[in-house]
């Protein structure tokens, strides 16, 4: 599947740059994947048509980094179709904070595999989203390619702060995000 989406996504000088810059390293969009807990269905059922999301492509870091977590960025680029609309020809703004969000958890769950792969099972995080302050800068056209970008800004205990933004691929940034995630842990 990465493969075939490749591919597609290689027709756009933008995306073949990116796609084909040492820095980055396409990976398995965890959540275009049903689980049988029913986790990620939005993503893996719901917005998986030729209206929705047609391609999903994730392009993580190429080099880890030391500490606690081996990728603070990461990149979607994503093809829309026109059955996300808000407004004619314009991405449905709640679902431009649903980009932010499930971009910045793509990142966090990347994070978590590799640490379980690591260190083993009993090393799984969970983190949830406590808040997503979104700012929209421009409307979304769609349908259209998106390049949604996360950026881990620093990590205070259970606390994991991430930047992220839904932008055209040439410069133009039309929605930004601050999240905070808090990691779940068990009771007691």
């Amino acid at each position: 599947m990465i493969e075939a989406d490749i591919a597609r996504l290689s027709a756009i000088p933008w995306a073949a740059k990116l796609i084909n810059d040492k820095r980055w390293t396409p990976t398995k969009s965890s959540n275009r994947f049903p689980k049988p807990t029913g986790e990620d269905s939005f993503f893996a059922e719901t917005l998986d048509t030729g209206r929705t999301i047609r391609t999903m492509l994730t392009l993580r870091p190429s080099k880890e980094e030391d500490g606690d977590l081996a990728y603070k960025e990461l990149l979607v680029i994503l093809d829309l179709g026109d059955g996300l609309n808000g407004y004619s020809q314009v991405l449905h703004g709640g679902f431009a904070a649903t980009l932010l969000d499930e971009t910045c958890g793509g990142l966090i769950q990347l994070n978590v595999f590799e640490k379980v792969k690591k260190l083993g099972s009993e090393h799984a995080m969970n983190y949830l989203t406590a808040y997503l302050n979104t700012v929209y800068k421009k409307p979304v056209p769609v349908p259209g390619l998106l390049l949604c970008t996360a950026t881990i800004e620093r990590q205070d205990g259970r606390k994991l702060y991430v930047r992220a933004t839904v932008e055209d691929g040439e410069g133009t940034v039309y929605t930004t995000g601050e999240c905070l995630f808090i990691e779940m842990r068990p009771k007691l």
